[in-house]
């Protein structure tokens, strides 16, 4: 019982240091903050376009900050505003799960003329 207690209370840590830790490097905008940036979100589907349930998405930004992210029944992901520093261009989406490999990645760009709120990137993997 001492054991669980001590790993709930490492997770409990974990869980709440490491959110505020990585949000205070300046790159993941805190929600309704007012200099938010663009949001990622997608899905990720099988090669016969069928949707993928606990595939691992990650962002990682130029810098080398990755944030990771896990699908829903739905094959849905979504990672929260970037700081309006980063550009879409900082960031690549890529997505994985045992027994598969990813196969492409399908990002739709919005216009250019207007300020990029949303990035949607729909990510593809095939059994390996």
């Amino acid at each position: 019982m001492g054991a669980i207690k001590a790993v709930m209370t490492g997770l409990v840590a974990i869980s709440i240091f490491a959110i505020p830790a990585a949000r205070a490097a300046g790159e993941m905008g805190e929600a309704g903050a007012k200099d938010e940036g663009a949001h990622f979100f997608g899905f990720v589907k099988d090669a016969n376009g069928k949707p993928v349930d606990q595939a691992k998405v990650t962002a990682e930004i130029k810098n080398g900050i990755k944030y990771v992210t896990h699908t829903t029944k739905n094959g849905l992901y979504k990672f929260g505003g970037f700081n309006k520093s980063v550009t879409a261009d900082d960031v690549t989406i890529s997505c994985s799960k045992d027994k598969f490999r990813q196969a492409r990645i399908i990002r739709k760009t919005p216009a250019k003329a207007k300020a990029v709120k949303s990035v949607e990137t729909e990510c593809r993997l095939q059994p390996e």
